[in-house]
């Protein structure tokens, strides 16, 4: 067999494996079957995943996003919205020091605004996480950090795209995000 032929070959054999593995290593999500990851992480410290997906055809208005919180396999410990809620989630750019940026995806709900971060720049830098504060305060009461390395962050143009028309946050706008 030509070296060129059996290149081929075992391409074409071990193509579908790297995919494959590929797909092992993205970060667990609380996303439901069927629907997609806008954000995901497990976080340090803890059993817990953090999510942020988007059922339906989102990118047309015919879906919803929800926001996940817990361990991966029983049902959230936290979901927003409830079943009777309206959700109403921000998208607020992040601008920071020396080429790095990211955005931050927040909602409030029961006096605590939750924070979902992700961040990054220059030297493979990468960081995500997410706060609980209260409502009208910055210092956060909680701050889990993702673990390096595990996340998700969609690169699906239409979904980023339905995300972008979210209002943004007026105190991350003025504040920055609030991490120790």
């Amino acid at each position: 067999m030509k070296p060129c032929s059996r290149d081929l070959l075992l391409f074409t054999l071990l193509a579908p494996l790297a995919a494959h593995a590929d797909i092992a290593s993205q970060a667990p999500t609380l996303c439901a079957m069927g629907d997609q990851p806008i954000f995901s992480c497990p976080l340090n410290g803890t059993a817990k995943t953090v999510s942020l997906c988007a059922s339906g055809d989102v990118a047309h208005g015919a879906g919803h996003f929800y926001y996940g919180y817990g361990r991966v396999g029983p049902p959230p410990e936290l979901t927003y919205p409830a079943s009777d809620e309206q959700a109403t989630f921000t998208r607020t750019h992040l601008m920071l020091g020396g080429g790095s940026g990211g955005y931050a995806y927040a909602f409030t709900r029961g006096g605590l605004k939750y924070t979902l971060y992700s961040m990054s720049g220059a030297n493979n830098f990468h960081e995500g996480g997410l706060t609980v504060a209260q409502e009208g305060q910055t210092k956060p009461l909680k701050h889990l950090t993702c673990q390096a390395g595990k996340f998700t962050d969609t690169e699906d143009d239409a979904l980023i795209d339905a995300t972008l028309k979210w209002k943004s946050d007026p105190a991350i706008e003025k504040n920055g995000l609030q991490v120790p």
